[in-house]
């Protein structure tokens, strides 16, 4: 698979898309809510995809619950992260909401969700309710059920934003957030390596954060964090993917083509750009034709059909537990 992820237009497959797809560079898709009408369509577009691709490629979405859950009608409503933290028996249904997301998803041959998060706290602008804890040991505890249970369901797990994005108030989506503490190593980011530690993480995602005490580079483009500090000091082996370099987090890094390679210099395995056909162009003249070997294991293997898991127990029971923590949640912030 090629080393650059990008989006596609619509509920179907246009031209431009297709010859995109197929351009050897390019090794995964992610949806966003402009790309789901409705189950049927969704897996209509997914084999629209493979087929075009001809060859194996990682599709993929942010369906995190809450806020940040792409495909809403016709899935199960999830709640975000902080719900589960501030539940009575929140571990066993965190493990609970982490299969029941990632079956969903897997059913309609989507191969991973970019989840969890592992920000600590939620003042910032990006984050919110989207952090589990603003304490790193419960954060820990959360996210390993909910991890736990995405591998029950057959889906590999992403941690983000390393080393944490959770320190600062301005959100990396609209400005480059600048971190100036010097404790980030001893306080957020000993959850990404607690679950380092743990085997449990198969990819990780960089924040659009400048760190200014340790690296002038924001962490997705800086050899410091990602090679030095998470590939040699944290032993980390499994799979770096640039958040969104469209993001104006990754303005300081240069152009589209700039930033792609920029990321991709510093330790990024994949590199992402969303919802800029121009700029995904320019990443896609911008990197080398290489291939990442890596990003297979990531792919997920054969499951059943959506029809087939809502038939089952398991899924009867688990939704109905999840839609109820869901609406208390909703009733107790509405």
């Amino acid at each position: 698979m090629g080393p650059l992820m990008l989006d596609v237009s619509g509920y179907e497959l246009d031209a431009e898309d297709r010859e995109i797809i197929q351009h050897p560079t390019v090794g995964g898709i992610i949806f966003f809510a402009r790309n789901y009408h409705d189950r049927k369509q969704l897996r209509a577009l997914t084999k629209s995809i493979r087929d075009v691709a001809k060859r194996p490629l990682l599709i993929t979405v942010d369906q995190e619950g809450g806020r940040v859950q792409r495909f809403r009608d016709e899935f199960t409503l999830l709640p975000p992260p902080k719900a589960f933290a501030n539940s009575q028996d929140g571990l066993s249904l965190a493990h609970e909401g982490g299969w029941l997301m990632a079956a969903e998803l897997l059913s309609m041959d989507i191969d991973l969700s970019f989840a969890p998060v592992l920000d600590l706290g939620f003042d910032c602008k990006a984050i919110g309710d989207r952090a589990f804890s603003d304490d790193p040991q419960q954060v820990i505890q959360y996210a390993s059920q909910f991890i736990k249970g995405m591998k029950k369901a057959g889906m590999a797990a992403t941690g983000k934003h390393f080393p944490g994005h959770g320190g600062v108030i301005a959100d990396s989506h609209l400005e480059t957030p600048v971190d100036p503490r010097d404790n980030i190593k001893l306080h957020d980011m000993t959850v990404f390596k607690a679950l380092v530690d743990q085997g449990l993480l198969d990819a990780m995602m960089p924040a659009h954060v400048i760190f200014e005490h340790f690296n002038e580079k924001p962490a997705s483009g800086s050899e410091y964090w990602l090679k030095e500090v998470l590939r040699k000091d944290m032993q980390f082996n499994g799979v770096i993917f640039s958040d969104d370099l469209n993001m104006k987090g990754a303005d300081v890094l240069g152009s589209y083509s700039e930033r792609a390679l920029a990321a991709q210099q510093a330790g990024c395995d994949m590199v992402m750009l969303c919802n800029n056909r121009e700029g995904a162009v320019q990443a896609l003249d911008g990197l080398p034709q290489t291939q990442v070997p890596q990003l297979s294991a990531l792919c997920k293997k054969a499951t059943g059909e959506y029809r087939d898991l809502i038939n089952t127990r398991l899924w009867r029971e688990t939704e109905q537990r999840i839609t109820r923590l869901t609406q208390e949640w909703r009733d107790k912030n509405a």
